[in-house]
């Protein structure tokens, strides 16, 4: 069974390697990529050594982050230089919390690819689906299924991306507010709210 909590943070892998080999030194360099759909990519291209004195780089790592994530910039970083000790091959640095060999992802890169569900889904599945379709469920009709389910809400789109979820209490009014903002970080050039009633 997948278990996030036997994944290595990025953090512990760097830890690992640092008390390995403590005169070690990297470098980044990184590049901007807009997606065809608008959305702007850190991307960080680490390089490690593992004394100061090598001449050339001992193992090199890659990651992306999108630009609308806070703190995209440094999260791309610490995960290419996660992803340069995990590229060494050194089974010290690829392993699970518990000691058994674990799949290259670190913990970070496998929470990216988890869903956050507000639902119990801690039940079998037979029981969360009341109504089974007798014939052959595409994948379409079976994401329309749990959609409709869990009462899930389409993300609202802007040319900058997916917008961003805002509640809270308001400090002008102290009345409640939720909906939907724009994720671009220049002000001057973001798109209208979508405030919710």
């Amino acid at each position: 069974m997948f278990d996030l909590t036997n994944y290595m943070t990025a953090e512990e892998r760097i830890e690992l390697f640092a008390a390995d080999c403590p005169d070690f030194r990297y470098s980044t360099t990184h590049e901007f990529v807009t997606t065809k759909n608008g959305d702007v990519w850190v991307v960080i291209k680490a390089s490690l050594w593992r004394t100061e004195a090598d001449a050339q780089p001992w193992v090199t790592g890659l990651a992306a982050e999108n630009m609308s994530t806070p703190f995209a910039i440094e999260k791309a970083e610490t995960s290419a230089y996660a992803r340069c000790i995990t590229n060494s091959g050194d089974p010290k640095f690829s392993t699970t919390k518990t000691g058994i060999k674990a799949p290259r992802a670190n913990r970070e890169e496998m929470e990216k690819l988890t869903v956050r569900i507000d639902t119990d889904l801690s039940q079998d599945w037979d029981s969360f689906v009341k109504d089974k379709p007798e014939a052959t469920t595409t994948l379409a009709q079976g994401v329309e299924l749990v959609t409709k389910e869990l009462n899930a809400k389409e993300i609202p789109q802007c040319p900058h991306g997916s917008m961003v979820r805002k509640e809270g209490i308001s400090a002008k009014t102290n009345r409640p507010y939720r909906g939907w903002t724009c994720p671009n970080k220049d002000r001057n050039d973001q798109c209208a709210p979508i405030w919710l009633a």
